[in-house]
């Protein structure tokens, strides 16, 4: 007798290697991923922190790889408010104590995307919602983080499917003609938005979904790893969760990290990645003792 429907891992049409960098970026499920990686020594960098959207995440990625006016933009979005500084294109792990400290912390975090996305096998996009918060102050400027302002500064709206596409499918071939051969991997977050409410966070997540789908269609180098289904149709039980009842736990990580490395990897990755932790473990247990 089964009690759960489990998701049979199905091998991508390509294979990751782990001895190349790869750069994550979005919803705070990819530093989850990141981290995984990097204790198996592969090079995962995830620069811009935590960025919720689809709108904001292609927003970074622009500008990050735009030559023109990147330091007026940045200037532009830094704001000062109770002794701190902020960015409206940043989470606070950008925030700082002056406008000359968050500049230089987010041009440091190009720098570093650039002179990683140089030598990239892939790029991890991870969508967590669809909801977005535009500055009234400032027509169509979606924010990457409201950073605790007032929300009367804020118009609150769950961008659509078309948009979505319109903006996603615009930038992928752009990137595409600087990386021919980078490869795109889209995930959609399964940590839930309770905030939005039950249906707000099924219709944003549905949204996403069918929005990915259409990028995917569109690109033969884009593909889908289904992270969000694994834990609502696979695992399906709160005791996966964090106590928070919205992140999934570890547990439920390291099971999405197993069909992972089985939908991307070979066995000799699989062999690289096991070796890599192995050494990880060593220079972690050599510093436990000193």
């Amino acid at each position: 007798m089964k009690f759960r429907t489990e998701y049979i891992p199905q091998r991508a049409g390509f294979t990751l290697n782990p001895a190349k960098p790869v750069v994550l970026t979005g919803s705070c499920f990819a530093d989850n991923i990141a981290q995984r990686m990097r204790l198996c020594q592969w090079d995962a960098t995830n620069p811009f922190g935590v960025l919720f959207n689809p709108l904001s995440i292609a927003r970074v990625l622009k500008l990050a790889l735009s030559e023109s006016n990147t330091e007026g933009t940045i200037k532009d979005s830094i704001f000062e408010n109770n002794g701190f500084t902020h960015s409206w294109l940043f989470d606070s792990k950008k925030s700082g104590l002056s406008p000359e400290s968050v500049f230089s912390n987010i041009t440091e975090s190009i720098a570093v995307f650039m002179d990683k996305i140089k030598n990239a096998e892939a790029l991890f996009i991870t969508f967590g919602t669809a909801w977005c918060y535009f500055l009234n102050e400032k027509d169509g400027y979606v924010v990457s983080n409201c950073h605790k302002q007032p929300q009367q500064l804020f118009t609150r709206q769950r961008v659509s499917i078309s948009q979505i596409t319109y903006i996603w499918i615009n930038f992928i071939k752009y990137i595409h003609t600087e990386y021919p051969d980078l490869r795109i991997i889209f995930t959609i977050s399964p940590v839930r938005h309770i905030k939005d409410g039950f249906e707000g966070n099924a219709r944003s997540k549905a949204t996403l979904i069918l929005a990915v789908e259409q990028i995917c269609e569109a690109f033969d180098f884009c593909h889908y790893f289904p992270a969000y289904e694994i834990v609502n149709d696979d695992l399906r039980d709160y005791r996966f969760y964090a106590s928070d009842l919205v992140h999934p736990s570890d547990m439920a990580v390291d099971y999405i990290w197993d069909i992972f490395k089985a939908t991307y990897l070979d066995e000799k990755g699989i062999a690289l990645l096991k070796e890599g932790e192995k050494i990880s473990k060593r220079a972690s247990h050599r510093s436990i003792l000193h």
